[in-house]
This record gives structure tokens, sequence and C-alpha cells, in this order.
């Protein structure tokens, strides 16, 4: 039998269709809804998790709403906040390129969402049960903070990083897959590109150039 999709220790045992991949039950338990966009249909998952989830989408729907994503208003046109994004940016993508490119865009989005919790609604955490790649980006605040306030004040510091929510649910899924975010950062952190442009990568491997990546 294969080994886990997730872990690569444990033999996979469960198909799970938004990963396109076989994982194993404890993966399954401890990913599902949290780094995984589960399928409603799905047998593994619990009706309460479901709800929670649904919720949750709807807060992040109206938080994210709220913040200026648009062709005209989009924060990223500000410079603080561009510098801000491109920090953040630079260190998922070398988190990425480290992982072996094993991390996907549900992961990253529930980063993001944890380090928005911690810093705009004061949740409590233990930090050494963050994953690495949270726990990284929770270093990076602590350490860029007093340098991000020299443009930005707190409420904008945390719509930073839910303006790079919307990024994610813009590039991921469908014909991008998991990883089409991601794969943005890997394919566009590169001098070569033509200005105005950026290189889409889809889950086959297909790249295009297209344009305006944050308006679609």
């Amino acid at each position: 039998m294969a080994k886990c999709g997730l872990c690569s220790t444990k033999k996979g045992k469960r198909f799970c269709a938004p990963l396109d991949k076989v994982i194993c039950p404890v993966c399954c338990a401890e990913s599902r809804v949290r780094k995984i966009d589960c399928n409603p249909e799905c047998r593994y998952l619990e009706g309460e998790a479901f709800q929670k989830k649904k919720e949750e989408e709807k807060k992040y729907a109206r938080l994210m709403g709220e913040v200026g994503h648009g062709q005209f208003d989009d924060i990223f046109q500000e410079p603080a906040v561009a510098e801000m994004a491109y920090d953040i940016e630079s260190l998922v993508l070398a988190m990425y390129e480290k992982s072996d490119f094993q991390l996907t865009d549900p992961q990253v989005r529930e980063a993001y969402r944890t380090i928005y919790e911690i810093h705009s609604e004061r949740k409590e955490v233990e930090t050494d049960q963050l994953d690495t790649l949270t726990r990284s980006l929770f270093d990076q605040y602590e350490t860029r903070r007093p340098t991000w306030m020299e443009g930005l004040d707190e409420t904008m510091i945390g719509q930073v990083y839910l303006r790079l929510m919307i990024s994610i649910n813009k590039m991921s899924g469908g014909r991008m897959g998991n990883k089409g975010y991601l794969n943005y950062l890997k394919n566009n952190f590169d001098l070569s590109v033509p200005e105005g442009k950026f290189v889409m990568e889809d889950k086959f491997g297909n790249k295009s150039v297209r344009d305006n990546p944050h308006y679609e």
C-alpha cells in the first residue's frame, strides 16, 4: 500500500479528493477543515466540524470584503503594503522551496489566518504548537513589525494578511489545483517576468502568461 501523501510515513488508506492524494487516517483527522478544503460530502468529515468551517468562511468573507482589492482600490497599490506583502511572500516562497514544494495553498491560507487572529484578534496560542510555516510567519511578524509600523498602522497590517488570503482564493482551486498561489510565487519572484504580467502554472504543470494577477 502506498505511503500517506502528507506525512510519507504511515500507510495511505483514504483518498482525499481536494488533495488528489491517498492519506493516512491520522493526517486526515489532523488536517481536515483546517488545512484541507474538504468536500461537504466527504464520508470522513464530521458535521460539526464542517459547520464550524462554514461559519469561519462567512466571517472571513465579510472581513476580506472590507479590504480593498479591486483594480482601483487595491491596498497593494500602497508602497508600504506592497513592501510588507513582499516580505511575507518571500518567506512563504522560501518555505515552499525548503519543503521540496510539499506545501499547499490551504496550508498557507490557514497560516495567514492564524497570524491575523493572533495579532488582530488577540487570539492566544501556544507558539510551540504552531506548524513550521506558521511559526516562521509568527517570528517574522515579531521581527519586522517595527519596520512595518513606520508606514502602516495595526489595522492595515492585519488587512495585509487578509489581502494575501484573497490572493490565494483567486489563484487556487479548479485547474490551478491546490498550489496555484504557491506556483504563482515560484514563477514570478523573477526579474525576467515582464512588468505588468505574471506566469500562472496549473496543476498539470502548464504555464501561461497573464495580466493583472490579483484582479481576475
